[in-house]
């Protein structure tokens, strides 16, 4: 059973199997239209493995943003704009909550791990006492 065949399978009886469902194949016909099912939808829409850093540039936005009073929303959404969706809307969240660990006003909020030096290194130039790790 090739990645081939399991394709070929899949799209000759996609049809077929939507309309009458997959109760009808026998149990290997059933395993390769799973997998050729797999196959296709990898092909069509890979999953990215690949970490996907931030830039310096995303760093002083989110930062910048962050101490302009924005929320997290507010953030995230400009970021997609400014930036398209390189980063998931909740990683942009987490970079925010970083933020808001740091941020002296917000001192019950230290339970989260800071992980990003470079965007602690961007906020403190913003304003180097409201942002400290303590």
């Amino acid at each position: 059973m090739t990645n081939q065949t399991a394709i070929q399978f899949y799209k000759k009886n996609a049809q077929y199997v939507e309309n009458f469902g997959l109760s009808n194949l026998d149990r290997e016909e059933r395993i390769l239209f799973r997998k050729g099912k797999i196959l296709v939808n990898d092909l069509i829409s890979p999953k990215r493995n690949k970490l996907e850093y931030y830039t310096q540039q995303e760093r002083i936005f989110i930062a910048i943003s962050y101490d302009r009073g924005m929320t997290r929303k507010e953030i995230v959404s400009s970021f997609i704009r400014q930036f398209g969706n390189r980063h998931t809307p909740d990683s942009i969240g987490q970079k925010c909550e970083m933020c808001k660990s740091v941020d002296s006003k917000y001192s019950q909020h230290k339970n989260f791990q800071f992980r990003d030096i470079e965007l602690l290194t961007i906020l403190q130039e913003l304003d180097y006492d409201r942002y400290t790790l303590n």
